[in-house]
């Protein structure tokens, strides 16, 4: 049984918090491996399993019978600088990876320099677009506590090989994806990629020309909609591990994903009407159950479903859409509620749907009717 629904399921404890600020130092046995831990309690369930999460950002789910020894000291817990994480990335990566580092991010690679800079570029640019749009809405968020960390690998096939033991067989469908367990993006390298037109960039100015090339900048968006996760998880607005819909976590992504590559200071079309999810909803809609609202809001099942995950998708960029345009008094507030919740907390369907209704009202066919006629409009 995965170890997080283990934890879960015994979650009868308290969330540490400040409470618990020592280091505590966690030996378990995994997979017939002996591993060492040395972290912040997260969350300590009834039985004795942790959540804990070391100086890297790094989150461990231990379950009881997995520990063989644990004690705590009274030093201080202290996320990792870019320093301590540049060696340590060094250390976990064969010879051949570097380190490019920017004001935020650490960029472990072993593709071009040119590359990893304009990675590095990229991300800083996405950084500051996705704070000063919160701020500016009067939703401040926070610095992260460690250098948020992207993964580039020079080709899909060392991509895949360090994928595979986390996603399994979907690595071959992705090019990038942000995990939640290690905080890392991880990526290849898309100049490389067939999508991109074959031919690595060798400067900042080829590998734009290279990514607007057609086809590639739905490549890009997926990458950028994976460092958005990131960025919401390390500065406030989502709690990793969370009971965060799925509706809004990914709907936010994709309101952020489309990529500005022909500005390099700003990020000037945050929120402009995504295409591509426009014309799924739009197909979608032809055929669109009267309680698509409720179900997409009430569980994340139509996520977690292939054959209705595309409209799920498309229907969350939709609903953020519209709420941030028409509603986003109540949208903050509802956000406000979300950034608040806790790990391995998890409502059930008719929570969310009160914590929905609580934001925007208790007439959800109203709702409904207003944002089908909203999204009629968009062009």
């Amino acid at each position: 049984m995965n170890r997080l629904l283990l934890l879960k399921i015994c979650l009868v404890a308290a969330f540490v918090g400040d409470l618990c600020l020592a280091i505590e130092h966690v030996s378990i046995e995994r997979d017939g491996k002996s591993v060492h831990v040395d972290g912040k309690i997260v969350v300590e369930a009834a039985d004795g399993g942790l959540l804990i999460e070391d100086a890297g950002g790094m989150l461990w789910a231990i379950t009881p019978d997995e520990i063989v020894n644990r004690d705590s000291d009274a030093v201080p817990f202290k996320p990792a600088d870019q320093e301590a994480m540049s060696e340590q990335l060094l250390r976990e990566f064969p010879d051949g990876f570097r380190i490019h580092n920017t004001a935020h991010y650490l960029v472990c690679y072993n593709t071009s320099q040119a590359y990893a800079e304009w990675c590095g570029s990229l991300y800083e640019r996405l950084f500051l677009a996705f704070n000063t749009y919160w701020k500016n809405r009067g939703f401040s968020l926070n610095e992260p506590d460690v250098p948020l960390v992207a993964l580039v690998f020079d080709d899909q096939r060392s991509f895949a090989a360090y994928a595979s033991p986390e996603l399994g067989e979907a690595t071959s469908k992705i090019i990038g994806y942000y995990s939640l367990r290690s905080n890392r993006v991880v990526m290849y390298d898309l100049t490389g990629s067939e999508t991109a037109g074959g031919g690595r960039g060798s400067t900042a100015a080829h590998i734009n020309q290279l990514l607007m090339r057609p086809g590639a900048e739905r490549t890009v968006a997926t990458v950028i909609h994976e460092a958005t996760h990131q960025i919401a998880f390390n500065c406030g607005l989502q709690t990793r591990y969370a009971d965060i819909p799925l509706w809004v976590s990914e709907g936010v992504a994709i309101y952020f994903e489309t990529p500005d590559l022909r500005s390099s200071k700003g990020w000037r079309n945050i929120g402009g009407v995504n295409q591509v999810r426009l014309q799924e909803f739009g197909r979608y809609f032809r055929n669109r159950p009267a309680d698509s609202l409720l179900t997409l809001i009430s569980t994340d099942d139509r996520f977690r479903d292939p054959r209705q995950a595309g409209d799920a998708y498309a229907e969350a960029w939709s609903l953020n859409y519209f709420l941030i345009r028409k509603h986003l008094k109540e949208y903050l507030q509802y956000m406000k509620v979300l950034s608040e919740k806790r790990p391995l907390r998890y409502d059930d369907p008719e929570d969310r749907v009160a914590q929905f209704k609580e934001a925007f009202g208790d007439d959800l066919e109203q709702l409904n009717t207003e944002f089908i006629r909203y999204m009629r409009t968009v062009r």
